[in-house]
């Protein structure tokens, strides 16, 4: 095959071709292959079982015919008028056959070679190559990908195994764009279980071209797609991705994410795998849900959660769920009510006109949500009206394995509750099969034996929820006055650091910065003992570890006795250190950490959560990504561990409006002061309830 590169004065954006890859009804398929065994046989086999109507094309110079397809020797050989080609043949094979499909006005190709810009200096220059003819307005998927398919029309420019069994990928209205090749099968597998059809798919490979983004935009755009499901691995183009999420909310798309990468080993994973640096788990976490994305932490919950956004409306978002558990086994209610208290999904009983209501049936159940049903089946409509009417909105029935006439006759009365009104209802069973699961479907009910999943759903739907509430009622933001940062990258000493603080609005301990070179007796008056002496440094991260700290100081003689070890530290840890910080020491308050990082990836953050020795403890500090109030703020806390102490434990409450609020303001100085690289505040201690913060230790990075 010859290397023809078209030459164009003007460059063309590929993503205006975006469409050719999935709307191809004339497809090439460069190294294809009848052996069964062999990659080259996948999109041969894929695009039988789907069923495609188009013209498909094969390249192979060693047949004359496969599959029942006329095979051609060479690109040059094939038709005009081709939309598709997909190349299954070695790197540098495949450039040349992209260069001769792009001569031959093929204006859509699938890479599925590794080979490229992972591989060195050689692979950097066949990326060039296909940049060359990107820059033609080639759409290119890959190279390194697993391929696309449109299951609408039977397209399946694909190596993916799931489309080599019948019946494993039907039509429907979800989309997958992966960025796994390998993950799609598992994933697409999932979806299928919860009897969802698929629209579209694609996995993005390299993205050297076309990238996550680009296919997002692509779909919210596409009318044969409802819900669109991302396996995220890395954010490559921070603003182009941000604009598409931008695009499906605007087009009414909700958008359902998997992110791995949360564990040390998971993110050497990612990055072997894609090249690129992958950015922090919980920032981009915080980032997605920030964006108004459903995030799920494994495939069985991702694929309930876009089955519920499926098959449930969910436009009423102004008022929490409320959720009631009835069973016909009381175990398995208490079973389940267990887990949703894990996941923190409350019950809430019945007002006392339900209690009444549900005491007044010929049953011996007691009138509590979750509800045991005791064997009285042919009530349980009535059971469920009553609920219903008593403002219950959604509805877990747990099923058992009953005998096959009560189970179709349970079956019934569920779907006569569904019709008289009660619209979420989840049916949960120890086991399902495809004929039971068409039927609840067909009637609007999702059927599940999988439910910590569902739970798990449900709650991500919940958070989703509320936190579309919480930015649409968005109040006013922080101020931050104009400040003078010192000049210069680097570490800020912590005397300077809190002067920050102080400047926003947070709170620091009463102190006196003075020279080494003279002891600052009168000026320790107004300081109330016991203090604490620090050796400044702008270059110290941890001043401990140098014998820059004493604590405790009460009386003149161990003043001075800690003045002398700390300068004397001073001088020899940094001898440019020049002043000695002398402040009041806090006794009192829960220990929080707080502070700003500017995530490669996703930007500038604001993280809060327990401080001390609980930092380890109960590890369940949250990210907020800025722009933020202080009620989003306070409701990030609130749903912590660690909020739940700040909000009344053992009687004992603590300010968590304050701690809410200097959160705030550390978001608006975040965005204010893009210099500032990272701000450390740990400890803030968190007084009693109307009592404030107070920065205890504080340390600024600035940039350049």
């Amino acid at each position: 095959m010859t290397s023809t590169i078209l030459e164009r004065p003007v460059a063309v954006d590929p993503r205006d071709a975006i469409r050719h890859l999935f709307e191809a009804r004339s497809v090439a398929v460069i190294g294809a292959s009848g052996d069964p065994t062999k990659l080259g046989s996948s999109p041969l086999v894929a695009m039988c079982n789907l069923g495609f109507a188009g013209d498909l094309h094969v390249v192979n110079p060693r047949h004359a015919e496969m599959m029942g397809h006329r095979c051609y020797p060479s690109v040059e050989a094939l038709p005009d008028g081709i939309d598709l080609a997909m190349l299954i043949v070695p790197a540098e094979a495949a450039v040349e056959a992209a260069e001769a499909c792009a001569a031959k006005g093929i204006r859509a190709m699938v890479v599925i070679a590794q080979g490229f810009g992972e591989a060195g200096p050689e692979g950097e220059q066949r990326d060039a190559r296909l940049l060359a003819l990107a820059a033609q307005g080639v759409a290119i998927t890959g190279p390194n990908t697993n391929g696309l398919a449109n299951v609408a029309t039977g397209l399946a420019t694909s190596i993916a195994p799931i489309f080599q069994y019948p019946g494993r990928a039907t039509g429907g209205r979800i989309s997958v764009v992966s960025q796994s090749g390998a993950m799609v099968s598992s994933l697409l597998s999932r979806l299928h279980q919860c009897g969802l059809g698929i629209a579209k798919t694609v996995t993005c490979g390299n993205e050297l071209v076309l990238g996550a983004a680009d296919y997002l935009t692509y779909l919210a755009d596409d009318p044969d797609t409802d819900v669109i499901v991302l396996y995220l691995e890395t954010i490559r183009d921070m603003p182009a991705f941000r604009a598409a999420l931008a695009c499906a909310r605007d087009a009414g798309k909700p958008i359902v994410a998997i992110k791995v990468g949360e564990s040390e080993s998971g993110q050497k994973a990612t990055l072997s795998h894609t090249g690129a640096i992958a950015g922090s788990y919980r920032n981009t976490i915080a980032f997605l849900e920030n964006e108004g994305v459903y995030v799920a932490d494994d495939l069985e919950s991702l694929a309930l959660i876009a089955e519920c956004l499926f098959r449930y409306d969910w436009s009423d978002t102004g008022k929490p769920a409320n959720r009631f558990l009835a069973s016909i086994s009381g175990g398995f209610a208490a079973q389940t009510a267990d887990v949703m208290e894990r996941l923190g999904i409350p019950l809430q009983d019945p007002t006392e006109a339900g209690k009444a209501a549900l005491s007044a049936l010929p049953t011996q159940s007691h009138p509590v949500n979750p509800y045991d049903i005791a064997a009285q089946n042919a009530l349980i409509p009535e059971i469920i009206d009553i609920f219903r009417n008593d403002g219950f909105d959604q509805l877990l029935f747990g099923l058992v394995l009953l005998k096959p006439a009560i189970n179709d006759q349970v079956a019934a009365l569920l779907i006569e509750a569904k019709a008289r009104g009660m619209d979420k209802l989840f049916a949960l069973s120890p086991q399902v099969d495809e004929a039971e699961r068409r039927r609840f479907n067909d009637a609007g009910i999702l059927l599940t034996d999988n439910t910590p999943a569902l739970l798990k759903a449900l709650a991500a739907i919940e958070r989703h929820r509320a936190a579309g509430v919480l930015r649409a009622g968005r109040g006013q933001l922080p101020v931050i006055p104009a400040l003078a940062l010192p000049e210069g990258a680097g570490l800020v000493d912590e005397a300077r650091s809190k002067a920050l603080l102080g400047a926003v609005g947070i709170g620091t301990p009463a102190n006196v910065v003075a020279p080494v070179s003279a002891f600052p007796q009168d000026a320790l008056d107004p300081l109330r003992r016991p203090v604490v002496m620090k050796g400044l440094s702008d270059r110290i991260a941890h001043k401990t570890e140098h014998g820059l700290v004493a604590l405790s100081l009460r009386s003149d003689e161990e003043l001075r006795a800690a003045w002398e070890r700390v300068t004397a530290a001073l001088a020899k840890a940094d001898p440019n250190g020049n002043a000695i910080l002398i402040e009041e020491m806090i006794g009192s308050g829960l220990e929080a950490i707080l502070g700003i990082q500017r995530d490669p990836v996703v930007g500038p953050v604001v993280v809060v959560g327990a401080g001390g020795i609980l930092v380890e403890l109960l590890d369940d500090a949250v990210v907020l990504v800025p722009p933020f109030d202080v009620a989003e703020a306070a409701s990030a806390i609130a749903g912590t561990r660690f909020g739940r102490l700040l909000a009344g434990y053992r009687g004992q409450r603590y300010d968590l409006d304050a701690l809410a609020r200097a959160v705030a303001k550390l978001g608006a100085l975040a965005l204010a002061e893009p210099r500032i690289e990272s701000f450390d505040i740990n400890p803030v201690l968190v007084q009693s309830a109307g009592e404030g913060v107070i920065a205890v230790d504080a340390k600024v990075m600035l940039g350049a």
